[in-house]
């Protein structure tokens, strides 16, 4: 018996699919069969993401929404929305939920921390992860199809294991989502849920956050690289297919923390 392409026709959202490891995960799903649906924050942004994705794939479903999940107020509904755009234009319900969206962190002293700054830190990251959770349970079969070979894969970071100076509002929100995986994979059970917790990943973020010098990372792991996007998004996909694979942690490190 040949081995089975477990995402061969299958229906995937990656919210935060413009760019980075969600794009990266959309190129890997792409390749292997299945519709994508992506999000970006702008028209613009995703306008030319789905066609780079489609001259990479001709052929290939590929579609996408606009989102602004930056607000708590408006989170929800706009969570919805992309939902309902993604189950119309893959043509049912999903088989895979993928979530990358991150904002930008910022790194604050402890000493001049507020409660408004220090919450605002959960909305993207984990509100969002939270609130799909939410909209899957409520709305039975309507978004992601109820069985064990359907997934939604979260994001966490390194940072929530080894944090830097200055992390004390950010690395709490990244372990926050660890958390909310183990939960989320007992509450939607047999939908299965799992976190990838990516390391230094060459990625737009990365270069944001170190001024354009993430080759700096390379002493500090084991393989003396800088990991690829293309690299991290295997650990996704694999948490896409495996349906044995459920409220795990998946760490891609380049060896990162036995440095």
């Amino acid at each position: 018996m040949a081995h089975p392409n477990f995402l061969l026709n299958s229906r995937t959202l990656i919210i935060g699919g413009s760019s980075g490891l969600g794009f990266a995960v959309a190129s890997g799903a792409l390749s292997s069969g299945s519709k994508v649906h992506i999000t970006s924050l702008t028209a613009q942004k995703l306008s030319d993401k789905i066609a780079q994705l489609q001259s990479l794939y001709p052929g290939a479903h590929v579609s996408g929404s606009n989102a602004d999940l930056s607000s708590p107020e408006t989170l929800e509904g706009n969570l919805r929305s992309i939902l309902d755009s993604a189950v119309m234009k893959t043509g049912g319900p999903l088989d895979h939920i993928v979530y990358t969206a991150g904002d930008f962190p910022t790194r604050t002293p402890l000493g001049e921390i507020t409660a408004e700054t220090a919450l605002a830190s959960f909305t993207v990251r984990y509100l969002g992860s939270l609130l799909v959770g939410k909209l899957v349970a409520a709305n039975p079969g309507r978004y992601l199809n109820p069985a064990s070979s359907s997934s939604i894969t979260l994001t966490s970071g390194l940072t929530a294991h080894r944090p830097p100076p200055g992390w004390s509002t950010a690395a709490p929100v990244i372990a926050a989502v660890e958390a909310l995986s183990r939960t989320l994979a007992v509450d939607l059970a047999p939908i299965r849920v799992n976190v990838v917790i990516p390391g230094a990943v060459h990625t737009e973020l990365l270069d944001r956050l170190t001024g354009g010098k993430s080759e700096m990372f390379k002493a500090s792991t084991l393989t003396k690289e800088v990991g690829t996007p293309e690299g991290a998004a295997e650990a996704y996909l694999f948490c896409m297919r495996s349906a044995l694979a459920t409220g795990q942690g998946f760490i891609v490190d380049n060896g990162s923390l036995m440095v």
